[in-house]
Order: C-alpha cells, then sequence, then structure tokens
C-alpha cells in the first residue's frame, strides 16, 4: 500500500497523494476499472504514464469509497467525475501523484520534480517583476511554487484563454522550508479578475502546490 496521505482541507475539500512504489501490474490488479477505462490503459506504452494513471485512479477510489468514480474529459482536457457533483483536480510526476476534490468550490493540484532546469523556462511563465521577486534565498524552491501555482490556477479555469505570464500573478511570498506555506494568486479571465490562495509543501524532492478561492 503506498497511499501516502489523505488530509482534509476544509470541511467540502480533501487532498490525497500517492507515492508509486508497486509495478504496473499490481497497481493495474486494484484500480478496478471499467471496460472502457481499461481499453485505454492498454494503449499507454510508457511505463512510467501506466503507472500514474493507474495510481490517481486507486486514490480517487480510496478517497470516495463506495460506488466506482469514473473520470471523464471536457473538450480542454480538464478532467470531471462523471455523475458526480464535485470539483477535481488530478497531478503527477515521476513517482506521485496527487488528487484534490471539492463539494462545493473549484481546485487546482500540480506537483512537480525539483530540478534545475525550470531555471532554463523561468522566462515563459514569469512576468519580470516576478521573477524579480523570486530573489536568491530558496531561489529553486521558489520557483517550482510559482510554476505549480499558476498550474493549479489555470486548471481551476481550465480554458486556454488564459495565460501563465500574462494573466496569473503571484503575490511576493517567502519560502517556508518547513511543513505547508501559503501564499496568494490573481488571476485574470475573460470574466474578470480573482483572487485565490496557494499551499505549498516540499514533499521529498517533489513541490506539491494546491490553490482554492481566497474565503473558502
Amino acid at each position: 500500500m503506498s497511499l501516502l496521505k489523505i488530509e482534509p482541507i476544509n470541511e467540502s475539500t480533501q487532498l490525497g497523494i500517492w507515492k508509486i512504489e508497486e509495478p504496473a501490474d499490481e497497481l493495474r490488479s486494484r484500480a478496478c476499472l471499467t471496460p472502457e477505462e481499461a481499453d485505454l490503459f492498454m494503449t499507454f506504452k510508457n511505463e512510467t504514464r501506466r503507472k500514474q494513471w493507474l495510481a490517481y485512479r486507486i486514490l480517487l477510489n480510496e478517497m470516495l469509497p463506495g460506488d466506482h468514480p469514473v473520470l471523464v474529459y471536457d473538450e480542454f482536457g480538464k478532467p470531471a467525475l462523471r455523475e458526480r457533483d464535485l470539483f477535481l483536480s488530478i497531478s503527477h510526476s515521476g513517482e506521485f501523484a496527487a488528487v484534490i476534490i471539492s463539494r462545493t468550490h473549484p481546485v487546482g493540484v500540480d506537483i512537480e520534480r525539483i530540478a534545475d532546469r525550470i531555471e532554463r523556462i523561468k522566462s515563459r511563465f514569469l512576468a519580470p517583476e516576478e521573477e524579480q521577486q523570486i530573489g536568491e534565498a530558496n531561489r529553486l524552491e521558489k520557483l517550482y511554487v510559482a510554476w505549480g501555482a499558476k498550474e493549479s490556477l489555470y486548471k481551476i479555469y481550465g480554458r486556454p484563454e488564459v495565460e501563465f505570464q500574462r494573466d496569473i500573478f503571484i503575490e511576493p511570498f517567502d519560502y517556508l522550508c518547513k511543513g505547508n506555506g501559503r501564499c496568494c494568486g490573481r488571476m485574470k479571465t475573460p470574466e474578470g479578475e480573482e483572487s485565490y490562495t496557494v499551499f505549498y509543501e516540499r514533499i521529498a524532492g517533489y513541490m506539491l502546490v494546491y490553490a482554492m478561492k481566497q474565503g473558502q
């Protein structure tokens, strides 16, 4: 069993993390796939992708015991649960899968393996003033918090009209080296601008980030 944790964020929201340690065959035997999902699984050739895909489905089953929750996707690739009035976001990277579910409001989650390569792409997702605010102390971790925050907010909106650098802004923050930290983000969409609370936590060599509207 490689369930790392399932924890409540508030009375309507829960977060689940799975550390992928099992081979794909073991995960497959526990995933309880529908025939449609089983057919889709057989199209995946990459072993890491197969395990990640299975892991977050098992995690969904653990978080929503009872009837098997079935994932569906809209035209933009945003996931939802068939015949369930819930908000959902999913992420996976390397040996981790993450799921966040809320009964009342949109949520977003991102998990990423921490590596120096993010320095090469920072100008693609950070506005100049954001990059300046990152500074040098805990720089790598702060870059991944900023990336994960923008990814989480983008997932909340779920449509391509929003661009990371132009429309999503992360307020200056001090990085909390231990435990759960938080910062604030703003996202402009065609419908207006909203403010969000962003939570982050380093788990081994990964950065976990999730977000929801302020006040929720």
